[in-house]
C-alpha cells in the first residue's frame, strides 16, 4: 500500500503548494510512483500544474460521481487529481460521521499503484483537512518564519494529537517533517528554526527540521507551469526538495 503524506499548516502562504509540487518531482525522479490530490478548493496547485480541469476532479470522486480511474491524470511522471471550486461545498454536503472516512477509502482503492500519495490541503480547519487527516499515515508541515505560521504547526500537532486520542481514534497520523521555507540566513530565520527545533523536541512525534532556501526561482517555475526540479534543477531550493525527498524515504521506509 502506499505511504500517504498530507501536506498542512492553517497559515496560508507558507510553501504548502510548492512543497507538493517539488517533493511529487523530486520522488519521481527517485523511481517513486506518485500520486498527487489537490484538496484544496482555491485549486491553485491545479493551476500551477497546468492540470486538465475538464476531467473529473477529487470532488466527483468524493461525490461518487466517477470512480477514481477517471480522475487520473499524468503531470510530468506522477499521477494528479484535480481539485474543483465546488469543493467548497464540502462543510455543507459532507455532514455525516462515515464521510470523514471518504478520501482514505478512495485512496485505498488505488493504494497498490503507487508508493507514495501526497495530499495539498487548504489553510484552514475543515472537513477537507480532517479526511486528509484520516487517509495520511504522516503529516509534513511547512512553515515561515512569522509567529503566525509557527502557530500554524502547534494547531496542526494539536488537532493530530486531538483525533489520536479519542475513545476510538479516526488517525493514526504522525507529524514527520516541519519545513522552514524561503530560508534565509537572518536574525529572525535563525530564531525561527530555533523556535522549530524546539517544538518538534516536545513532541512525541519527533519529526524532522530542516530548511528550504529562498530564491526567485520558486516564483518563477510556478509561472513557467514547472517544478523547480524542472525549472532549475541546480537551484537551491531544488536541491533542499531533493534532500527531503530522501528524509522523506529514509524516516518512512518507503520502499
Amino acid at each position: 500500500m502506499s505511504i500517504n503524506i498530507a501536506i498542512a499548516n492553517q497559515k496560508g502562504g507558507v510553501g504548502k503548494t510548492t512543497t507538493v509540487i517539488d517533493l511529487a518531482a523530486s520522488l519521481s525522479a527517485l523511481k517513486k510512483k506518485v500520486l498527487v490530490i489537490d484538496l484544496d478548493q482555491s485549486g491553485n496547485l491545479t493551476t500551477y500544474v497546468d492540470a486538465d480541469t475538464s476531467m473529473p476532479n477529487i470532488y466527483n470522486v468524493l461525490n461518487a460521481d466517477t470512480p477514481i480511474s477517471q480522475s487520473l491524470q499524468k503531470i510530468g511522471k506522477y499521477s494528479f487529481i484535480a481539485s474543483s471550486k465546488e469543493l467548497s461545498k464540502a462543510e455543507r454536503q459532507f455532514v455525516d460521521y462515515d464521510d470523514i472516512f471518504l478520501l482514505k477509502d478512495v485512496i485505498d482503492t488505488v493504494g497498490d499503484d503507487y508508493d507514495f500519495v501526497i495530499i495539498d490541503n487548504g489553510p484552514s480547519r475543515s472537513i477537507l483537512l480532517t479526511m486528509s487527516y484520516v487517509a495520511a499515515d504522516y503529516i509534513i508541515a511547512p512553515t515561515d518564519c512569522d509567529d503566525g505560521s509557527i502557530d500554524g504547526i502547534r494547531e496542526v500537532y494539536a488537532d493530530l494529537t486531538e483525533i489520536r486520542s479519542k475513545k476510538r481514534p479516526i488517525s493514526n497520523a504522525k507529524l514527520l517533517g516541519i519545513l522552514l521555507t524561503k530560508y534565509e540566513r537572518t536574525i529572525m530565520h535563525q530564531e525561527a528554526e530555533i523556535s522549530i527545533e524546539e517544538i518538534a523536541e516536545n513532541t512525541e512525534d519527533k519529526p524532522f527540521v530542516m530548511t528550504i532556501r529562498k530564491a526567485i526561482t520558486a516564483s518563477e517555475s510556478k509561472s513557467a507551469r514547472e517544478s523547480m526540479q524542472e525549472y532549475q534543477h541546480d537551484s537551491n531550493p531544488a536541491i533542499d526538495y531533493r534532500a527531503v525527498a530522501k528524509k522523506i524515504i529514509k524516516k518512512t521506509g518507503g520502499k
